[in-house]
């Protein structure tokens, strides 16, 4: 095993016992709240142990499947806070499900609803603890994945403009690859340095120590060197990244199947009539009335902060790249000449933390989004909009 490999396991067995010890106390919590007056507090706990054991495993398959313990430095808090309460809301139905066929062992169903309730707790504030100490350490600089751009364009402008203004996410630019001179300045007006020709590559993987490539170049004039690039890349062991816009379709969703072995990409333009899409909306609808019934009193909070600090709407539409618009709290003063360039004191706050995006909740219950825009890398710019 590779020591890089040997650290992304180290990191995915120390994410899966956190979890696990979150869980391990909110079942202390839960048997402590729910034992009754002719058992002690250890028999009760020893007589449910099942609940544990079955809520940890499906939890562990749950959280894989939203890609929990894996690395997701550039994604925002809220969709991270989505994607824990919709594995919990898988995890606590097939949980159910399960300790009612082993009903016979004498388990207690008082204890599962205030279990579910502190687990729900615990592995939030676990993770929530977990990534702002890492936002922290990546700004101090630890942590990072230098990475190297391939191609200048409006593509990798944008993309790294977010990379330069999201210290959090711990990405350091070592610079980009270029062979159009007349491109150059769209990447060296944001201090990036031109490193060479797309060809110059090779020597780039030996001399220059790096975690990734970011590919932005037009498919159809560079094939074959995205296809050599890619074949260099492997040859190393270093991740390959494609910034593509292949179909600009925007009522399009797109969706990666298989045949055999035969990888397809597959454009719905009807995703409301399938039935998956309906399953997955109700989950989309559970997990966010969740999270907004727990983080109401935080959010009314930046509201009353937001008002109090100065005069303006509480919430914004930002529009991001690609024509995305999303809801988010105010952070700048509401100065129609001057919106969107400062920041106040709580919007820096508010927006160090990820904070500023939590009205995403509420589209997701109004049904005008399903999160899909928090996937995308933060970097709008704040619109004034009468309906927000």
């Amino acid at each position: 095993m590779t020591p890089k490999r040997s650290h992304h396991f180290l990191i995915l067995c120390l994410r899966v016992l956190s979890d696990v010890a979150a869980i391990v106390g909110a079942y202390c919590l839960a048997v402590s709240l729910s034992i009754p007056e002719t058992s002690t507090w250890g028999r009760y706990a020893q007589a449910n142990l099942l609940y544990i054991v079955v809520f940890t495993v499906v939890w562990i398959g749950t959280a894989a499947d939203q890609r929990l313990f894996v690395s997701r430095r550039s994604e925002t808090l809220v969709s991270l806070l989505f994607s824990i309460a919709k594995a919990l809301f898988g995890a606590a139905l097939f949980s159910a499900f399960v300790i009612e066929l082993l009903e016979s062992y004498g388990l207690q169903r008082r204890i599962f609803i205030p279990f579910i309730a502190f687990a729900l707790c615990t592995l939030v504030l676990t993770r929530l603890a977990t990534g702002i100490s890492l936002w922290n350490l990546r700004r101090r600089g630890y942590n990072h994945r230098r990475i190297l751009l391939v191609g200048a364009n409006e593509r990798s402008a944008h993309l790294a403009a977010i990379l330069l203004a999201n210290e959090q996410y711990g990405y350091m630019i070592e610079g980009f690859l270029e062979n159009d001179e007349e491109r150059r300045p769209i990447l060296e007006e944001q201090g990036l340095d031109w490193l060479g020709r797309v060809e110059d590559l090779e020597s780039m993987l030996v001399t220059h120590v790096l975690d990734a490539v970011y590919i932005s170049l037009p498919v159809r004039s560079f094939y074959e060197q995205i296809q050599s690039i890619a074949h260099l890349c492997e040859g190393v062991g270093v991740p390959v990244r494609f910034l593509a816009d292949l179909f600009p379709l925007r009522m399009a969703t797109s969706q990666v199947t298989r045949i055999n072995s035969i990888p397809l990409l597959s454009l719905s333009f009807e995703r409301e009539i399938q039935t998956t899409f309906a399953l997955r909306r109700m989950v989309d609808i559970m997990a966010a009335l969740l999270l907004v019934t727990i983080l109401a009193p935080a959010m009314l909070l930046i509201a009353l902060a937001i008002l109090i600090e100065s005069r303006g709407p509480v919430f914004v539409w930002r529009t991001g790249h690609g024509g995305v618009r999303t809801l988010a709290f105010r952070t700048a003063p509401w100065r129609p000449a001057n919106a969107g360039k400062d920041k106040t004191r709580v919007g820096r706050f508010i927006e160090r933390y990820g904070l500023d995006e939590l009205p995403q909740l509420l589209m997701v219950l109004a049904g005008r989004d399903d999160l899909g825009a928090s996937y995308l890398p933060r970097g709008g710019t704040e619109k004034r909009d009468s309906s927000a």
